[in-house]
């Protein structure tokens, strides 16, 4: 008697078990070889256009983006949703509305976070390209650096984020004669980590008609790791190396998304506040620094579901902190209710003593 054969629907389905017993393990060692190592400190080239000297009076403007798939209309599965790549059609219009907010406020310097460059997330549109092709049109001078480099993202299962490629920029009016992308410390462990954003800060110097420099860091310390750890690393990490710039005689500011609630405002929400969001270290400070923070609005809204006022977790965590040779004139927090973005924007105007 010859041998019977194996039915085909178990052979589809032994095919489907082995793939998804080999699938994870598969992309963990494909994650592991080509994760992205950046070196402590790497200069960055500067997409040069004009050589003018800063100014005594300057404006600032901060905004995460959210790679302009977390406007109003989403949510993300890191929050407690499940969405992690919005439609096309969503994305095109968020970036639309980000440029338009951007031109609605002119500013000298613009510290952006989460600007996608080539991501699956953001349908690979090149965020930063549009920026500069529909706001910035050659007239301002371009830092950018990496800080999430995944070939893929296997997260969430049902329809992963896949490659992502993004980062900050430091976007200037005025000469920057130096631009570096300074790694943060601290990470997650293995293979977790592989997966995770490579945090760091750019850090740009500016030269002013004060024949001092205006060092500026911008900022995008972790976000979800449990009781805030690796923040506290990093957020002292940024703290020593702003006093050293400004132990040399030079004006600092740092500026961003810290991920770290300022203020214990009461906003209106009725969501429980998620367990990812922590306060501010108290001892975090340095001597005669100034925070320069308007708890008036809310920066940052949870992404466990699509915006509706008044349900949302809101709360401040972007805005600046400025050396003692520096006078602010106002800081403003835009509210803009989350239409284009999960942050709202910060405008900072300032004075160089």
């Amino acid at each position: 008697m010859g041998k019977k054969k194996m039915p085909g629907w178990l052979k589809v389905v032994i095919i489907v078990i082995v793939a998804i017993i080999l699938y994870f393990p598969g992309v963990i060692l494909f994650g592991t070889l080509t994760d992205y190592k950046p070196k402590d400190v790497e200069k960055i080239n500067v997409e040069s256009y004009t050589d003018e000297i800063a100014p005594d009076e300057l404006v600032l403007f901060n905004w995460n983006i959210g790679y302009a798939g977390l406007g109003k209309y989403e949510d993300f599965f890191m929050d407690g949703g499940t969405g992690s790549v919005p439609d096309k059609e969503h994305v095109r219009k968020y970036l639309e509305g980000i440029a338009n907010t951007l031109k609605e406020n002119p500013a000298d310097i613009y510290l952006i976070q989460e600007i996608d460059i080539n991501s699956h997330r953001s349908h690979n549109i090149n965020e930063l390209e549009y920026l500069k092709n529909n706001v910035f049109e050659n007239s301002y001078n371009i830092a950018f650096a990496i800080n999430y480099n995944v070939s893929f993202v296997p997260v969430p299962f049902s329809k992963p984020m896949g490659k992502v490629l993004s980062g900050l920029t430091t976007i200037s009016k005025y000469k920057i004669e130096e631009a570096k992308r300074l790694k943060l410390p601290g990470e997650y462990s293995w293979p977790t980590k592989v997966f995770q954003l490579d945090r760091c800060i750019i850090l740009t110097r500016i030269p002013t008609n004060k024949g001092k420099d205006l060092v500026i860091l911008n900022i995008h310390p972790s976000a979800y790791d449990s009781g805030g750890t690796l923040r506290k690393q990093q957020l002292e990490f940024i703290l020593n190396t702003a006093k050293k710039e400004y132990e040399k005689g030079n004006y600092v500011i740092i500026g961003g998304d810290w991920n770290s609630e300022f203020t214990k405002i009461n906003f209106d929400y009725t969501e429980k506040k998620p367990e990812s969001y922590v306060e501010l270290p108290k001892d975090l400070k340095i001597d005669g620094w100034k925070w320069a923070v308007d708890s008036s609005n809310p920066t940052n809204r949870s992404v466990a579901f699509a915006y509706e006022k008044g349900k949302n977790f809101v709360t401040v965590i972007d805005g600046f902190y400025v050396s003692p040779n520096i006078d602010i004139e106002y800081v403003k927090t835009l509210n803009y209710e989350f239409e284009n973005s999960d942050h709202n924007p910060v405008k900072l105007k300032i004075r160089l003593k």
